[in-house]
């Protein structure tokens, strides 16, 4: 089987990098509406790069960033992920990327519980400078693959768990395969195998440096909470901290301790990440003139939440070193297309 030749992209946007995630997502399921939101939590130039590599009915994906990121997107019960973090030469124990609510070590493999959480959000924490590598699996061919082999631990284990952490014989290999994949050493068969080690790696379940982690409230409650925040109310201001208690029936108190054990941070520091990430988006919209953009800029801030113009400047441009209008300028010169983006027309 010829596999794709691996395909490098650069983002400084995350406006970009929706729009990849999308594209690509509809390539490997050309029915499904997909959407996903990202956030950069942490203050700096965003800088981004993903190595796209995939085979029939595998999509497989390496990707880092420079700033901590916030990546959400709706569950499906399409694909299953499998993602783990490749350790490099002198790194720490200390991994601060979370997936699907399970915080990530160095032998973790996560996120492939989101077939079960149909209707809900996904929300990842990518940590700056890891590098994430992503296997997304076709949940039909799983599904069938599990049942021929009986591998009924495999099967509870994607019902029953968010990550698992192991050292098993299995994962070792599944990471093996997966980097000979990027450095095109020839491996036969290379689908079927992709498949055949992640049912392994989930049917160790006696493997005594194999556990796994459960959902439980808090998680969900973080994923409602994000949720939240980014909802649009048609033309409504986004929706307050106080109506966001109310609707989750929790107290403020909960949620911040909740999200300072996530994200390092209180729920009010959250909210004002995410609207001025979604403010970001309003400025870097390609669907907008910019003259019009220039013109609006303080009442897009105003929207967000943000009703003194000079604090939220000085806010902006700490968070991504530039202002708004170097966002709105920048933006109207350097607009990448998708088909950019896939080296098309």
């Amino acid at each position: 089987m010829r596999k794709k030749r691996p395909r490098d992209y650069i983002f400084t946007d995350t406006i970009e990098m929706e729009e990849y995630c999308r594209a690509h997502f509809e390539d490997y399921h050309s029915d499904t509406n997909f959407s996903c939101n990202v956030t950069q939590l942490s203050a700096g130039t965003l800088r981004t790069s993903t190595i796209c590599a995939p085979i029939k009915d595998v999509h497989l994906e390496i990707f880092k960033t420079n700033q901590t990121l916030l990546y959400e997107e709706e569950a499906n019960t399409r694909s299953v992920a499998f993602c783990w973090i490749d350790k490099k030469k002198g790194q720490s124990h200390d991994v601060s990327t979370i997936i699907s609510g399970h915080k990530m070590q160095l032998h973790s493999i996560a996120g492939f519980n989101r077939i079960n959480k149909t209707g809900g959000n996904i929300w990842d924490v990518v940590g700056a400078n890891e590098n994430l590598c992503c296997m997304s699996l076709k949940w039909e061919k799983l599904q069938a693959r599990i049942h021929r082999l009986n591998a009924f631990n495999a099967y509870a284990k994607l019902e029953e768990c968010i990550g698992i952490d192991s050292d098993s014989h299995a994962s070792k290999q599944l990471k093996k395969l997966f980097n000979d994949h990027f450095s095109n050493q020839p491996v036969k068969n290379l689908s079927s195998s992709f498949y055949d080690l992640a049912i392994a790696c989930l049917e160790d379940a006696d493997d005594n440096s194999s556990f796994g982690t459960a959902r439980c409230e808090s998680i969900e409650l973080i994923e409602d909470l994000v949720k939240l925040i980014h909802e649009d109310r048609s033309g409504l201001p986004p929706i307050t901290l106080s109506e966001i208690t109310e609707y989750l029936d929790s107290q403020k108190e909960s949620l911040n301790l909740i999200c300072k054990s996530t994200f390092k941070m209180g729920v009010i520091e959250l909210v004002k990440r995410i609207r001025l990430e979604q403010a970001r988006k309003a400025y870097s919209s390609p669907h907008m003139p910019k003259g019009l953009k220039i013109f609006t800029r303080q009442r897009i801030a105003h929207y967000y939440g943000f009703k003194n113009w000079s604090n939220f400047e000085r806010l902006y441009y700490y968070s991504f070193k530039e202002n708004p209008l170097q966002t709105i300028e920048r933006v109207s010169k350097s607009v990448v297309g998708i088909k950019s983006l896939w080296g098309g027309e």
